[in-house]
């Protein structure tokens, strides 16, 4: 199904492209960098959308204080192995306040529309310096 120019099944990876520009392709746990990808490598590019709250509590799936870029290596240790750094990290880099919010949002139901999200993963890559963003999806979508 296709509106506007949008598939509901690109929500992911718009929301992902937007995580992985609006962090500078720059992994946040151990700071290495990476290029804005091309067309060609788009699937290859090392680093990943990670989410605090795991992708399966839809409140949060889509929220931007709940992901960060973490290169592979960073999101098996953050992912899996050491969630207490990666509360540590996302209570300093939130404060409190939007650390607790965070928490309360996800724990509410919400129903999944994936158009929308990806709607809103376009809107908020727009939002982002254009060099940020790789050329394929400013092309497609803006």
């Amino acid at each position: 199904m296709k509106r506007s120019g949008i598939k509901i099944d690109e929500a992911d990876m718009l929301f992902s492209m937007y995580i992985r520009s609006r962090d500078s392709w720059t992994c946040q746990r151990c700071k290495r960098r990476f290029g804005v990808p091309t067309e060609q490598d788009r699937n290859r590019s090392g680093l990943h959308n990670s989410h605090y709250y795991g992708r399966g509590k839809e409140s949060t799936r889509f929220h931007p204080d709940n992901c960060d870029a973490l290169c592979h290596g960073c999101h098996v240790i953050w992912g899996s192995r050491d969630r207490e750094h990666y509360r540590t990290f996302k209570m300093r880099q939130l404060g409190q306040d939007r650390f607790d919010l965070l928490f309360m949002q996800s724990q509410k139901t919400v129903k999944r529309n994936r158009y929308l999200s990806a709607l809103y993963a376009v809107e908020l890559l727009k939002e982002l310096p254009s060099d940020n963003v790789p050329s394929f999806i400013r092309n497609k979508y803006f």
